[in-house]
């Protein structure tokens, strides 16, 4: 998880940072401290918000929770000699359609409950079905990956402005 907040921190712009109001650094470090595990896998209710909220995740392609699922133990399965190859395949397969995939789900479902009303989940819909939306679905990620990459060279080439400075004789 502190990677994850990390990576939120890190890749917004400079400017913005000093923007972030207190409530989002409060509701990030909650993330981090907290166990909302037990409350965000409790099923959700089988109401017509939550079936707009299924319906948006089924239309939404692009970043999504699964493909970073897939990524993670394709990952992990690489760095493993051993564990065999089906070991993997089953892990995925109780992720995406097991009782694990099931709570996972209760967790999306949760999450966009508390995040967004159903008013919202009807725009997002919409917006995912426009031109603008669908590049959104293909691009954000590829944004998202070029920025962090960016964001990485430029705190290096800061760390060698920083290095030399203090390396060098101060002129005062």
């Amino acid at each position: 998880m502190r990677k994850v907040v990390f990576l939120l921190l890190f890749i917004l712009p400079v400017t913005a940072f000093s923007q972030i109001d207190t409530a989002f650094l409060q509701r990030l470090k909650a993330m981090e401290s907290g166990d909302m595990l037990k409350t965000d896998t409790i099923p959700p209710p089988n109401d017509a918000f939550t079936r707009k909220i299924k319906k948006l995740r089924e239309e939404k392609s692009g970043l999504n929770i699964e493909l970073v699922i897939q990524i993670k133990i394709k990952e992990e399965q690489e760095k493993d000699k051993s564990r065999p190859h089906e070991y993997y395949d089953r892990l995925l397969e109780e992720m995406n359609t097991g009782e694990t995939g099931r709570l996972l789900e209760n967790c999306l479902v949760n999450m966009y409950r508390e995040s967004y009303t159903e008013k919202e989940i009807g725009q997002l819909r919409k917006f995912y079905k426009t031109s603008a939306g669908k590049k959104m679905n293909t691009e954000f990620i590829l944004l998202i990956a070029r920025s962090v990459k960016d964001a990485e060279q430029l705190m290096k080439i800061a760390m060698t402005k920083l290095d030399r400075k203090k390396a060098s004789p101060q002129n005062h």
